[in-house]
Order: structure tokens, then sequence, then C-alpha cells
């Protein structure tokens, strides 16, 4: 397998990446994941456009142009032969031999590369019958809104609903109201509250590109949409919910611990349909 680094294709098991990378020494950078489809990594410029403007906000220099990243992806999916799969983009500050704090000296190029790699394995029972997730306390940092490197947070996360029996965590945080939910590791969280759609408010979560899908396909499908604060305490008497994310896509939630939902509910089977036309819109160009 290929991968794409810094102007090159090399082997995807090159040992290139310097020790003194800022991404290994200080997670000081930023990702990106797409989903991938015949030949095509799909919402791109959504994506790119994201990563350069929390580049440009975190003084890292984005080292292409949009159309050249978009060349250089699709040539990386082709050589790999993907049908299927995820596109990996990761930028950083670069190589900082001294490994300060302080940002490296003007001029000092960024690290981007990208894999294309095969879609990681999902029970396909978990759109039919719903997936189980676990609470989990929000550890992380204040700078939610960028998708940074610094992960460890949402591994844990992660990691705590696998080994009870999980898909993903449902995260949140304390406050005066009581605990209110954020996101989950790696996914997006809507709610059918009183036959409202409810997803929790942009306020240090990441703005993910599949939450916006399915806010825009649910608007324009009638519902009503809110964005708010939702306490876990709602979330126990929701009659549905459900993940969005780029790899879960739109994917119905049967059990929040030991509570049980109905899986997939009405308004979620419908948002799944409405995303795969959506989804099946962008493969098509």
């Amino acid at each position: 397998m290929k991968a794409f680094i810094n102007g090159q294709f090399v082997r995807k098991d090159a040992e290139i990446i310097r020790l003194e990378d800022r991404g290994l020494t200080f997670a000081d950078g930023l990702f990106e994941v797409l989903r991938t489809a015949e030949g095509k990594a799909l919402f791109f410029s959504e994506h790119i456009e994201r990563m350069k403007n929390s580049a440009a906000e975190l003084e890292i220099d984005f080292p292409y142009g949009f159309e050249e990243v978009r060349g250089f992806a699709e040539e990386l999916i082709s050589l790999n032969g993907l049908d299927e799969g995820e596109l990996y983009i990761e930028l950083t500050r670069g190589a900082d031999i001294n490994r300060e704090h302080r940002f490296p000296p003007k001029g000092t190029p960024s690290t981007f590369f990208m894999l294309a790699i095969p879609l990681r394995k999902i029970d396909r029972n978990n759109w039919t019958q719903g997936a189980k997730v676990v609470t989990f306390d929000d550890l992380r940092h204040r700078m939610c809104i960028h998708k940074t490197l610094n992960l460890l947070p949402n591994v844990l996360a992660k990691n705590h609903a696998y080994k009870n029996g999980g898909y993903e965590a449902l995260m949140y945080r304390d406050s005066p109201s009581g605990r209110y939910v954020t996101e989950g590791g790696s996914s997006s969280y809507f709610f059918v509250i009183d036959g409202k759609v409810v997803t929790p408010e942009i306020d240090n979560i990441l703005p993910g590109i599949t939450r916006s899908k399915v806010i825009d396909i649910a608007e324009k499908a009638g519902y009503e949409v809110t964005e708010r604060r939702v306490l876990l305490d709602e979330v126990l008497i929701a009659d549905e919910v459900m993940i969005a994310s780029t790899v879960s896509k739109v994917m119905p939630v049967r059990q929040v611990d030991n509570r049980i939902f109905k899986a997939p509910g009405e308004i979620t089977t419908r948002l799944m349909e409405l995303y795969e036309d959506v989804f099946k819109r962008e493969i098509n160009g």
C-alpha cells in the first residue's frame, strides 16, 4: 500500500516521519477522516475547508492548494485500489529538533501526509438493530472545535465503551444544572424528544461534517431541529437516539447504559434513508 507525505508517494510502511516531528512530541497538529467510494473522497471540500480554517487559527502552514490536495488524494486512492475505504489526512507544525514549547522559526515546513486505507469493520447489525453506547466523563481540553491530534481522552472513552460491550461512548460534562451531553469519541449525537430532533449545540464540541448534513436533511424533510444543551437525564427519556459520523453515517442507538430504546425509530429510519441519498449523490458527483 502507498501513502502520501510532503509531496511524494511512498510505501505506507516507509520510516519517513522524523522523531522530532511536533505531531509526535506535542500532538501539535490536525487531522481529518473522509469516506472514500468509487475512487472519490466524499465531502472533500467541507473536510479540507475545516482543516484549513483550523490551521490558519492555530498558525500552522497549510502547504498545498485545494485542488492539489484533491489530486493527490484521488491518485493515492487509485494507487491503493480502494473501493470503499477511508482517507486519513494529518497536518502537523513540522519537526522541531530542540523540542521547545515555543513555535519553531518562521519558514519551518509543516508535515502533511495522507493514508488511504480499507474501511474499518463494523457490525452491520448496528444499522438494523441499533448500537449500544456507554456514558463516559468528557475529559478533553477546551479546543474541541478543532480536530486536533489530542485524542487520548477519546481513546479512553471509546475503549471504556468497548470493554462494556458498546460501539461508542456518550460523553458528558458536569454543570450546576446537571450532567449534559457533548458528543461521542468519534461521532455526533441526535435525539428525538417530543417529536423534535435535538442535538447538542456547538459548545466546545466539533462541528462535525456529517452532523451538519443531518441537520440540513432533517430541516428540509420538515422536522423541527434544535441545537441546545441536552441534559443526560433528557437522553434517558428520549424517544430515539442516533449517532452521526463519517464512518457510522447515521446509526440508530438501541441502548444507552441500561436504558433500552426502539431502534431504529421512525424518524431515525427516515434520516438514515435521506442521508444515504445524499451519500449516493456525492459519489455520483
